[in-house]
């Protein structure tokens, strides 16, 4: 933070206690945000992280339905009071333009501006965001990262006092985390108020003036960053602690990995492929062992998800061969690579459809012709390996997104495939969910192989065998037994 703070906040908070119908989320909060200052907000997963960052943002109530006892009062210092980045992109964009730059104009036009300021601002937020190199994309086409910094330029563009972001960094790689918190401290820097609700315990150490720790629906402690987050033992055994904090008290250790002679989990010889006449592969040659998880590295758009997708026939293929656990995949329909391969998109909402949680992770054993009682044994099985086994009647659209994702891995894992891609597995995760994941790819390795798209170095050096850096469409690195933070 730069200079003195005003003593007028650019927000306060006074919430006696907030409800979605007869569940309370949020209670006793106080909270006064001024310009300039950069609050952290923690939590384990359900602490009630996102409903404070709604209140803070004036959407609940409102946008979002909610009962508020108590109030939340903006300064007179702006319209929009406050601008807002949802921790999924894809809840945020509008699509109401063409093009990236057209969607991060929406905001600026919508508040009636010149067309010579919603210029400026445009390109003055897709500056600031990273978004500048897509202005001219479309932006259903981008990767979940490259629609991250596309949704942090439409809030800006907004130029409210107050920011407020919801996970900004869960879906970027390393270069790009590092250019958004050099943008964050920016914002705060010309007089901005941020909250910033992160997982990523060593992003708020580094960028936050002072950070509230929430658990189970309330304030758990308020204080300086790292007094707060590099403890050991963590304050809260669920939310962890910072990497280095935890590396030394708690060093991980991985077996070696024991090569087979059984056929490879997943062989990629010379793919091509791509959407709409444009190649994003370009010749990719990779093989996965059996028993073995790897990661798939690279920047935000470099070809991992497409890569993902091509193996379960989401994207169509012009050259090259794929095959998993010695079955051929060239030519199989989707529903016949089901049997083979079990994916999980980064944003798992788009892949559950279900009433019922025990539904969903039975949908995959019975379209593959399990009996009922068989595959509801399957289904229960999988979601004992993600922790879920407690939330069996529960709609997947009352989850929060966290446990969404442990739902769509639960249900990826139920039939049993050889080969199981996870995207993004960690992206908002807290302490407790990561070793439910973890434990997924543990179970995964005894039943054929794992691969694992990430941008959490941390994550990939502790449960995968090696990596793999994907760059421009090719395969640009290959390597194990090195730290993970030189492959990305």
């Amino acid at each position: 933070m730069t200079g003195a703070l005003s003593p007028e906040p650019v927000v306060s908070l006074r919430l006696d206690r907030i409800q979605y119908g007869a569940h309370t989320a949020l209670h006793d909060v106080v909270l006064d945000v001024r310009p300039g200052e950069i609050v952290g907000v923690a939590g384990h997963v359900g602490a009630g992280k996102t409903t404070l960052a709604l209140a803070a943002a004036g959407l609940l109530g409102g946008a979002v339905p909610a009962r508020i006892t108590g109030t939340v009062r903006f300064s007179a210092r702006g319209w929009p009071p406050a601008s807002f980045v949802f921790a999924s992109p894809w809840t945020q964009l509008t699509e109401l333009g063409g093009t990236v730059e057209e969607e991060v104009a929406v905001g600026p036009e919508n508040q009636g501006l010149t067309s010579g300021i919603i210029r400026a601002r445009v390109d003055g937020a897709m500056g600031a965001a990273g978004a500048s190199p897509l202005a001219t994309r479309v932006p259903r086409t981008l990767s979940g990262g490259e629609m991250q910094r596309v949704a942090l330029a439409s809030a800006l563009a907004l130029d409210a006092p107050l920011v407020v972001l919801d996970e900004p960094t869960a879906q970027l790689d390393p270069s790009s985390a590092r250019r958004i918190a050099a943008s964050i401290r920016a914002l705060a820097a010309s007089g901005r108020a941020i909250i910033l609700v992160e997982q990523n315990l060593d992003l708020l150490a580094e960028l936050a003036s002072r950070v509230v720790v929430l658990a189970d629906g309330a304030p758990l402690a308020t204080g300086d960053p790292r007094a707060l987050l590099e403890r050991w033992p963590p304050l809260d055994a669920r939310l962890g602690t910072t990497t280095a904090v935890a590396e030394r008290n708690a060093p991980t250790y991985r077996a070696p990995l024991v090569v087979t002679d059984d056929a490879p989990g997943l062989v990629i010889e010379g793919l091509v492929a791509g959407y709409a006449g444009r190649d994003v592969l370009l010749g990719v040659d990779t093989v996965v062992p059996r028993g073995a998880v790897c990661a798939w590295l690279g920047e935000n758009g470099a070809g991992k998800t497409t890569l993902a997708r091509a193996v379960v026939g989401l994207v169509p293929t012009h050259a090259g061969t794929m095959r998993v656990a010695g079955a051929v995949l060239d030519g199989l329909p989707v529903e016949l690579r089901a049997r083979l391969v079990g994916l999980v998109f980064q944003d798992p909402s788009r892949q559950l459809f279900a009433r019922r949680v025990i539904d969903e992770a039975a949908f995959g054993p019975r379209a593959l012709g399990e009996s009922r009682t068989g595959a509801l044994a399957m289904a229960r099985e999988a979601l004992a390996i993600v922790g879920l086994e407690g939330l069996h009647q529960v709609n997947p659209g009352d989850l929060v997104p966290q446990l969404q994702r442990r739902l769509a891995i639960a249900a990826a894992m139920a039939a049993r495939p050889p080969l199981l891609i996870l995207d993004e597995p960690t992206a908002g995760q807290d302490a407790a969910g990561r070793a439910w994941i973890v434990r997924a790819l543990e179970q995964q390795r005894s039943r054929g192989a794992g691969v694992v798209i990430t941008h959490d170095l941390t994550f990939a050096g502790r449960v995968c065998d090696f990596a793999v850096t994907i760059a421009r469409g090719r395969v640009s690195l290959s390597r194990s037994d090195v730290p993970f933070g030189a492959a990305d």
